[in-house]
């Protein structure tokens, strides 16, 4: 064995507590240089050591996920890619899970739906394909029935569950859309989040139905708003990010979730600090 590896080892091996808590700390500090030598040392452990070295790998990985973040919001501008945000996020909320297969599942939908998109079709057609396919085929829809996990606001997890809130959602809708060559944006409406492809509104939290402006009208006049042109502009992404994160801090808070609670407040600091 490497000596470091072999003192590490001895280290996190020992039966006081409070030192094998300090050299968790200290490795934590030391961050990713380290982590190889936790990795290696992780496929021959078990018991105790083996529940050190994870819980350390675990903290050092979530620390270097969350200054990625960081980095992202704090030069997030509106040619950024949310998509981008929206991986290292989960990353950083759930680290050491894999999303491959999600990122897989993006693609594969972005492939079948360009298939099934026939030339010169115009875009109430294109619309009618896209809801039938990811909402009444995959069976996207929102998750009324425990809307504010923490799930519904995590891009993989949303893929993989098909649940999700309205932005989570439409984010979806623009991904698998922007795969197959076509623009999906979002549309902020006061109380509710729904989705645009050029003159036609549709809303990705029921199935990906279509929305008249009459009905548009009637649920902000349900809220004593009167529907003006500027609600129905597409969203700005780095307003997306904002509402996103907003959203995840709010359920950190009520899960009285601390460690997220700070994480995602940084990636807030960065991100109103940052590219304007």
């Amino acid at each position: 064995m490497i000596p470091q590896r072999e003192s590490i080892f001895r280290l996190l091996s020992d039966e006081d507590t409070d030192t094998a808590e300090l050299v968790e700390r200290q490795l934590i500090t030391r961050g990713a240089e380290v982590l190889p030598d936790l990795r290696e040392l992780l496929l021959n452990a078990s018991g105790r050591i083996e529940r050190r070295l994870k819980e350390t790998i675990f903290q050092i990985e979530r620390g270097i996920s969350i200054r990625k973040v960081c980095t992202i919001c704090g030069g997030f501008g509106e040619e950024s890619d949310l998509e981008e945000a929206a991986w290292e996020i989960a990353a950083a909320l759930f680290p050491g899970e894999d999303f491959s297969s999600a990122r897989r599942n993006l693609d594969a939908w972005g492939t079948e739906l360009r298939r099934r998109l026939p030339e010169a079709m115009d875009v109430d057609e294109q619309h009618e394909i896209l809801g039938d396919f990811l909402g009444k085929e995959l069976k996207f829809s929102g998750n009324e029935d425990d809307y504010y996990a923490m799930e519904n606001s995590i891009l993989p997890k949303v893929i993989d569950s098909r649940f999700g809130n309205p932005i989570s959602l439409t984010i979806v809708y623009m991904l698998v859309a922007r795969r197959a060559g076509l623009k999906v944006s979002g549309v902020g409406l006061p109380g509710h989040f729904i989705a645009r492809m050029e003159h036609v509104f549709f809303d990705p939290f029921h199935g990906g139905r279509r929305m008249h402006l009459d009905e548009c009208r009637r649920l902000l006049e349900s809220q004593d708003i009167e529907l003006q042109p500027h609600h129905l502009l597409p969203f700005p992404q780095r307003a997306m990010l904002l509402r996103v994160l907003n959203n995840i801090r709010h359920i950190a808070n009520e899960d009285c979730d601390h460690e997220s609670q700070d994480a995602v407040q940084s990636w807030l600091d960065a991100l109103r600090h940052g590219v304007k």
